[in-house]
């Protein structure tokens, strides 16, 4: 039997592009002890270069399977051959469909240790779909739920064993966090504002779920009040021509901008007042860490995993999910209070230190690779 130090990991992806969860592999492989380990991150397709120049520089090994639906049956096969030429002794595989394309390339490759990480809670998944993970537990030995609510669905909808899940949510390296590289006056001359404005701030791809509709509506009443708030709106997505076109029908393109793909998230989140998180489905949102990790008061989404890192009252505010009204009133009660404001975020930055540290992410998923090895192949 060859030895297993340093024990080889496979990291299994559809694509690096912008996202929370592809974020999260990033940093995770960025902090990660390799000293005992050699990592490989494999795509699917094709994604962002400057996500997958990380990648190279971080990994060991980056392998794009150039996967195409028509041709899946030699795309499995050709992924199985690659794991077992390499002979990984771990795939960890993140997001549809690598989860269920990258466990059965690791049982027919020989992979000893089969695991996913369940970033989101698949409610999406047909009857079909929800068969066959069933029928893929068999051959997994873990799913890391970056939710309660994530892993309750796994375990409920999905038949999932209990000792083949675990919570382990997602992390933020809170150093990256602690200052800000520009301040706020030069942050709102970019976008043609006056320092003395009062900023929202929220940041996430440019999807149906995160409902940044629903959040311009609520801008556009919290202006009735409060003349001077501006909002940014960070990220990319399919949905930008809606969300300018909503703008556009309520004649607020002064108030809320649509900031598109950013590197200085830290600078904006640190320039806000208010972070706001409108989303009517998560998994478990980096961003709102992020947010936290900058001592920010936040307003949120009753739902998905928010509440593991949310209590309402006590470290931010939550709202009913598409209650436009509630969500208005949130934010305006944090930009008029801002003792309320600033001991909520303090409060925030103390959770973060506390549970969502990305080192400790990491630290509990090396544990986990070792762990679940010995048992595997003792």
């Amino acid at each position: 039997m060859k030895s297993h130090t340093p024990l080889r990991v496979c990291i299994l992806i559809p694509m690096l592009d912008l996202g929370g969860a592809e974020v999260q592999v990033l940093d995770q492989l960025r902090v990660l002890d390799r000293s005992d380990l050699s990592v490989s991150v494999c795509c699917l397709t094709a994604g962002d270069p400057g996500m997958e120049s990380e990648a190279r520089r971080y990994a060991d090994s980056f392998f794009n399977l150039g996967f195409r639906w028509r041709f899946m049956p030699i795309a499995l096969l050709r992924l199985a051959r690659y794991l077992r030429d390499e002979e990984f002794d771990v795939i960890h595989c993140h997001m549809p469909p690598a989860d269920w394309i990258g466990r059965l390339a690791g049982w027919l490759g020989g992979v000893p240790v089969r695991m996913t990480t369940e970033h989101g809670r698949g409610l999406w998944k047909s009857r079909a779909r929800v068969m066959f993970d069933r029928m893929l537990n068999g051959i997994t030995d873990l799913r890391i739920c970056v939710s309660h609510d994530v892993l309750e669905i796994r375990a409920r909808r999905e038949g999932t064993p209990r000792d083949k899940l675990e919570y382990l949510p997602n992390g933020v390296d809170l150093d990256r966090f602690k200052s800000p590289v520009r301040g706020k006056q030069e942050i709102m001359a970019e976008f043609g504002w006056a320092a003395g404005d009062a900023l929202v701030v929220c940041v996430g791809r440019l999807v149906r779920e995160k409902n940044y509709p629903l959040l311009v509506d609520s801008i556009a009443s919290v202006r009735e009040r409060i003349p001077t708030v501006r909002c940014l709106i960070a990220g990319e997505g399919k949905l930008r021509g809606e969300i300018a076109a909503r703008i556009g029908d309520l004649d607020v393109g002064e108030t809320v901008k649509l900031a598109g793909t950013r590197s200085d998230i830290s600078d904006l989140l640190h320039a806000s007042d208010v972070f706001v998180l409108p989303s009517t489905r998560e998994g478990f949102p980096v961003s709102l860490i992020e947010a936290m990790a900058c001592s920010k008061a936040i307003v949120a989404s009753d739902v998905g995993g928010v509440p593991d890192a949310i209590a309402g009252g006590e470290n931010g505010i939550l709202v009913p999910p598409g209650d436009a009204r509630a969500l208005s009133a949130a934010v305006e009660k944090l930009l008029v209070d801002r003792q309320l404001a600033e001991r909520l975020g303090r409060a925030a930055l103390a959770t973060a230190a506390e549970r969502f540290s990305l080192q400790h992410v990491v630290r509990r998923t090396k544990e986990i690779y070792f762990d679940l090895h010995t048992r595997k192949t003792a």
